[in-house]
């Protein structure tokens, strides 16, 4: 049997009392829309206009300054009449940091995964609270009842934004 015994651990920044040597995980936070089988879940957003609307968002306080955010997302999308064409944005507060015009793509009544993820540099302070959110719209074909985040009487999909921030 072995004994590891630690004095003092050192890093380039602390959280606390903890030195955070850089790349560690500081903290994590989720947004999560549970997966719901055999009860009835409505879409977290139905799309119908080419005007970006919220999906769905999460905040995190930083805990160290200049820490990076390791931003993920996964959600479905769905169509039963039409060809799936949504865009999607990202962004960090205001600012958008990521965009796809092919975000949801797909041939009529099948789901779409739309999984991102992302390593954010913010520049932030120690204790900014920064939202991180997916927007989403019509890109083009002529149904108007394209559904992110897909939900029915018998269910509804999985949704989660996850949220880490990496000590630097």
């Amino acid at each position: 049997m072995s004994t590891l015994k630690v004095d003092t651990i050192t890093g380039k920044t602390t959280a606390g009392t903890v030195a955070m040597p850089a790349g560690h995980v500081v903290q994590t936070v989720e947004f999560f829309r549970l997966g719901l089988v055999g009860s009835s879940s409505s879409s977290m957003l139905t799309i119908n206009s080419t005007s970006f609307a919220d999906v769905m968002s999460k905040t995190i306080t930083t805990k160290l300054a200049n820490s990076k955010i390791f931003v993920s997302m996964t959600i479905n999308g769905f169509n039963g009449s039409d060809v799936l064409r949504v865009s999607t944005k990202i962004f960090r507060d205001s600012t958008q940091i990521n965009g796809d015009v092919y975000g949801l793509y797909g041939v009529q009544t099948h789901m779409v995964l739309y999984s991102f993820s992302m390593l954010d540099a913010p520049s932030a302070s120690a204790g900014t609270t920064l939202t991180y959110k997916m927007q989403a719209a019509r890109e083009s074909g002529s149904d108007t009842n394209h559904r992110v985040g897909y939900g029915d009487s018998g269910g509804g999909s999985s949704a989660n934004i996850t949220l880490m921030e990496i000590a630097q």
